[in-house]
């Protein structure tokens, strides 16, 4: 686990790293499903591990009170 600064505790604590799903950009109808089926088909017979990263949101969470934030970083969290 790493350290970092907590701003709920005001101190150096451990965190640790907590990958989630982004939400989805398209709507609950079969339709729009069909949509996210092609789009995640298309950009991932091109980089299959990119296009998994694309649907990751990347969050740290302090062990001691449980603060979550969000910290994607890089270009593959874009």
């Amino acid at each position: 686990m790493a350290v970092q600064y907590c701003e709920k505790c005001n101190k150096d604590t451990e965190y640790k790293e907590i990958m989630k799903q982004k939400p989805s950009k398209y709507g609950k109808s079969k339709k729009e499903q069909f949509k996210a089926f092609l789009e995640g088909f298309f950009s991932g017979t091109a980089s299959p591990v990119l296009a998994s990263l694309d649907l990751l949101d990347r969050y740290v969470e302090c062990q001691t009170c449980h603060h979550r934030k969000l910290e994607n970083h890089g270009d593959e969290f874009q």
